[in-house]
């Protein structure tokens, strides 16, 4: 019994010491992209993270004709999400989950972008993105 545990006990000193030995789970940074949200457009309306970063996207209406805004994207149906600020609406339509600010408030919501591709976005609102208002966040894979 005792020469178990001395077994058991040299192998986890060694597991310990040598790099690489236990398998250590990657994890991403926490990236904060400000959208400001105005007449036909997003800016930046092109996003690149990586994948397993932890994306919080704050948007900003800043329409100076007052505008409602929103952020909708088909491929936040299913993700987990958390969502903080003034939250005009939330909801689905036309296949897509959004997420609306009023002129002048500021919203953010937060998911880990669990797959590499390109990911489309549009704002939701009426003809805004037939207009232009449309985006895309990116996931690469990290490099090695």
């Amino acid at each position: 019994m005792q020469i178990r545990w001395v077994v058991i006990g040299g192998a986890l000193a060694l597991a310990l010491a040598v790099p690489g030995a236990l398998p250590v789970r990657a994890q991403g940074t926490r990236k904060v992209i400000s959208i400001v949200a105005t007449s036909w457009k997003f800016t930046p309306d092109l996003i690149t993270v990586a994948k397993g970063d932890t994306v919080v996207i704050q948007l900003s209406n800043q329409d100076p004709d007052k505008r409602n805004h929103s952020f909708a994207a088909r491929w936040l149906i299913d993700k987990p999400v958390t969502v903080r600020g003034q939250v005009a609406r939330e909801g689905t339509d036309d296949g897509r989950r959004f997420f609306a600010v009023a002129p002048g408030d500021k919203l953010e919501f937060e998911f880990v972008a669990t797959e590499a591709g390109s990911f489309p976005f549009v704002c939701g609102v009426f003809d805004h993105g037939a207009r232009g208002q449309v985006g895309a966040l990116n996931v690469v894979t990290a490099a090695k």
